[in-house]
């Protein structure tokens, strides 16, 4: 356990020394929250009173499916998953590593918005901090999970790149963070029901705040929970059947 604790803190100091992980994890989601809270607070009053859980959602899908996957992938392209295994390394133990470490720097950078909202935008605190954070820590599960799943599957960086766009940007404009999807013609509103994001919002909306949701939150915690592992068990088989080919 040592050793695994070792290489989860490395890893963890590696991903804050690397410039594109920090601006993912940190900078742009960051100064996105600072700007567009600006626009919320003179703007939209239900965006506004809300802002933490929005741009929580919003830092935590850039961070992971735009910043998670990168770290495998160089991994993979550098060698250094190859010599892990040659040393007898567990696959498992490499992508949990990667893992956890991204769900602490999404989590730093999720407390840093919660605290920060209602004292520069006079946003609301939720109604119900437990439900709040339970929420925020299943997302964080998916969002990883799928983070992970895109840089096990991805052959190169530009593919990784690619794959992250297609699940970051409808996630930011279809899933109700940016504005209500009651604005969206039917078409784009079911379409943003594929996304984590969506069914994050409306939990954090009904159990977090205590409003009232177009998706019932608790269907919604369980539509997370379930794509989360799905998405943890089909990288963690893909990475396995990665490694052993690249062993042999």
């Amino acid at each position: 356990m040592s050793a695994f604790n070792k290489y989860l803190f490395i890893q963890f100091k590696m991903d804050l020394r690397n410039k594109g992980t920090l601006l993912t994890y940190y900078v742009t989601p960051l100064v996105f929250f600072f700007v567009m809270g600006a626009v919320f607070s003179s703007t939209t009053p239900l965006l506004k009173s809300t802002l933490a859980a929005s741009m929580t959602i919003f830092s935590v899908t850039m961070g992971s499916v735009m910043g998670t996957p990168t770290p495998l992938v160089q991994m993979r392209e550098s060698g250094i998953i190859r010599a892990f295994r040659v040393n007898g390394i567990p696959g498992a133990a490499t992508l949990a590593v990667s893992a956890l470490s991204a769900f602490l720097h999404l989590l730093i950078v999720s407390m840093i918005i919660y605290l920060i909202s209602p004292i520069t935008f006079h946003s609301m605190f939720p109604q119900n901090a437990a439900a709040y954070f339970g929420t925020l820590a299943l997302f964080l599960f998916a969002s990883v999970g799928i983070g992970m799943l895109i840089g096990v599957v991805a052959r190169g960086q530009a593919f990784a790149t690619m794959l992250s766009m297609l699940i970051f940007l409808p996630s930011l404009l279809l899933s109700g963070i940016m504005f209500p999807t009651s604005m969206l013609p039917k078409a784009l509103d079911y379409l943003g029901r594929i996304f984590p994001a969506t069914y994050a919002l409306q939990a954090f909306y009904g159990y977090g705040y205590g409003l009232r949701t177009d998706i019932d939150p608790g269907f919604s915690l369980c539509f997370v929970a379930v794509l989360g592992a799905v998405a943890f068990l089909l990288a963690a088989v893909r990475f396995e059947k990665t490694a052993e080919g690249e062993k042999m």
